[in-house]
């Protein structure tokens, strides 16, 4: 069953959103007219453009890649395995500095110039060709020593040329020491910087949204062709990463490939060039007008963001048995399949994921349906039909009611797997529409209402907590999708010793903060606080049961944290402005605001008690505001009834 997972890339890609999309398209559109009018008004075009693009072909010339089996980083820990095309692909750790060496004989002929591509791959960040957040790369110094007669020898280098560098001295955006950009003088630009011997200058290729995760090649030409060599050492420095590899603060190369030529070309400058219309546009001396304008419209390109993605491998990867579940022990090969004991494969089964989602949701599947439904039954009754949902098989508890949970998985399947008709079904089915007001018999005989004998009450989830709070004081941002925010949390979690490395937690500042708290921006090695307190896991491993506590730290955090008092006082002018005049009209809207009902004439009497005894006080919290913290601290609030 492994090797149906096992044949996929995971790569993360930059993806846009609905808006940012039609800007995009819009920028190509009007690219694509100023493309028209130079090709309708420059005759001849199409006969330059072949000629120019011959001229490259023959100015590229004949090159041979020099190949190691992998390259060691003993400096950085990453490893940068050959690929069959004879790049170096880098994989592991992604340190912020490295200084990859690799040793490859050679046969003492002549060497006239070293070329390397900066190639893109799907494992790589935004698909490369380098290796931080947004897929970029620098290269600090392109270093060579030469083996001649037993003696090795520094290779000088006094000219390089590359089909794109960034503009001379550009700031490592993000990358600061320290956080102070003013103590970090590294700067990235031409690819002159690769050859200059100064640990502060870099070659950059980020050109910018939309045209940063590209290809690109250099070529190093050496001060005099190397003669009689028979091994050559080549290290390519990278010192310009960040602070933090934990976050791909690294602008190490991804994925790339050196080799030589036995002379130079006569033309490196158009060695290096990309045959295509948009590089031939932009050396066109009488063309200059319109490419400012096409880079003014690229300079518009939405950023985007990365989201991992599912890509199917060209190449099968082999799946072996492990010996002991351990990946670096694999034993005998197999191909991909499923236990004989249940439902067949569907006809013209090949080794793909489709194929084995088609067989997991079979109709003769015996545990799929089963397995959603009593998810789906445990979300709303707090405990499954099976009380196991971890454990469907022999080792789990069996159903209370088996043949509820095989009616509702059929009825599931047909109604074409709508989870739709599932929630409507339950919740307008009499078994839920009944009272949780428990009996003290009912209680004795029945204590975890596994017979249905009464609705479900349990405390809601720590992530339905803090969206109760947003949404009863007027707070809640309803926004779907986009990336993950991250309100407001003590500074000190994200420092060390509490977190064994710095992180940069940027509190939001554009209502963003009162997302719904499934946004919430989840770190492993530091849970945000307020959704950890309320049983909500870590995220480090799956989890389909959550544990359900009830302790002191709990009403603590309700009462005392930063965005629970921030939602009290929302509420309290919302109280203040929708809720009428009278304290007493005020208070009886909140209420309903947070139960769902009128307070009884004793809650009422100790609400507007309270309200008069917090009047007479001079307190930071006004009076409205700790009656509406009371009301969001109530068992009814924070319970499903």
């Amino acid at each position: 069953m492994f090797a149906y997972l096992n044949n996929d890339n995971e790569p993360s890609r930059v993806v846009y959103t609905t808006a940012q999309q039609q800007q995009i398209a819009d920028i190509h559109r009007q690219i694509r007219r100023i493309d028209d009018e130079l090709k309708s008004t420059a005759l001849g075009w199409e006969q330059d453009f072949a000629k120019w693009k011959e001229g490259i072909r023959s100015a590229v010339g004949e090159w041979h890649p020099l190949q190691a089996p992998f390259i060691d980083d003993t400096t950085g820990g990453q490893k940068m395995l050959l690929q069959k095309d004879g790049s170096f692909l880098a994989q592991s750790y992604a340190p912020t500095r490295s200084s990859p060496k690799f040793e490859v004989a050679v046969d003492g002929g002549d060497i006239g110039a070293f070329k390397l591509e900066l190639m893109n791959d799907s494992n790589l960040p935004a698909y490369g060709p380098g290796r931080s957040q947004r897929g970029t790369c620098a290269l600090t110094e392109f270093i060579v020593e030469a083996e001649v007669d037993g003696k090795s020898q520094p290779v000088k280098f006094t000219a390089a040329f590359a089909d794109f560098g960034e503009p001379e001295n550009s700031m490592l955006a993000g990358f600061a020491k320290d956080k102070d950009p003013d103590k970090d003088q590294r700067v990235t630009g031409p690819i002159g910087y690769a050859i200059d011997g100064d640990d502060k200058t870099a070659w950059g290729i980020d050109a910018g949204p939309g045209r940063r995760n590209t290809a690109h090649t250099a070529i190093f030409i050496p001060e005099r062709p190397l003669s009689k060599a028979t091994k050559l050492s080549i290290s390519l420095s990278m010192k310009h990463g960040g602070w933090n590899s934990d976050d791909l603060q690294t602008m190490n190369l991804g994925r790339f490939r050196i080799s030589y030529s036995r002379s130079a070309p006569k033309d490196p400058t158009m060695a290096v060039l990309k045959a295509d219309w948009a590089t031939f546009r932009s050396r066109q001396v009488a063309w200059t007008s319109q490419v400012q304008q096409i880079n003014a419209l690229w300079q518009q390109h939405p950023e985007g963001t990365t989201s991992l993605i599912l890509e199917p491998r060209q190449t099968p990867r082999m799946t072996a048995v492990l010996k002991r579940g351990d990946f670096l022990k694999p034993g005998d090969p197999v191909k991909a399949g499923v236990p004989a004991v249940l439902n067949d494969l569907p006809k013209n089964a090949d080794g793909s994921r489709l194929t084995f989602a088609r067989w997991i949701t079979d109709r003769k599947s015996p545990t799929t349906a089963r397995a959603f439904v009593n998810r789906v039954w445990q979300a709303y009754f707090g405990t499954g039909l099976i009380d196991t949902p971890e454990d469907l098989g022999t080792q789990g508890s069996p159903p209370s009611h088996p043949q509820l949970l095989d009616w509702l998985a059929c009825d599931f399947m047909d109604h074409g797997w709508s989870v739709k008709h599932l929630h409507e079904l339950i919740v307008t089915s009499l078994t839920y529409q009944q009272s949780s007001q428990i009996t003290p018999a009912l209680l004795e005989r029945d204590p975890y209402n596994r017979l249905l004998a009464r609705g479900p009450r349990f405390r809601v989830e720590g992530e339905v907590i803090r969206d109760i709070q947003l949404s009863v004081s007027g707070l809640l941002n309803p926004s779907v999708g986009g990336r993950p925010v991250m309100p407001p949390a003590p500074a000190y979690l994200f420092e060390k010793p509490a977190s064994y490395a710095p992180f940069p937690w940027a509190v939001e500042t554009d209502n963003n903060q009162f997302r719904r708290a499934v946004y919430t921006f989840r770190r492993r090695s530091t849970p945000y606080p307020f959704l950890s307190t309320f049983d909500v896991p870590n995220g480090e491993t799956a989890c389909v049961r959550r544990t359900k506590s009830n302790t002191p730290m709990q009403a603590l955090m309700t009462l005392n944290e930063s965005m629970s008092i921030e939602a009290a006082k929302a509420l309290a002018q919302r109280m203040n402005k929708e809720g009428g005049k009278s304290p007493q009209q005020q208070i009886d809207f909140g209420f309903r605001l947070c139960t769902g009902r009128e307070p009884t004439p004793k809650e009422m009497g100790a609400l507007i008690a309270l309200m008069e005894r917090q009047a007479a006080r001079k307190e930071s919290l006004d009076a409205a505001t700790i009656v509406a913290r009371v009301l969001l601290n109530l068992d009814e609030t924070l319970t499903k009834e």
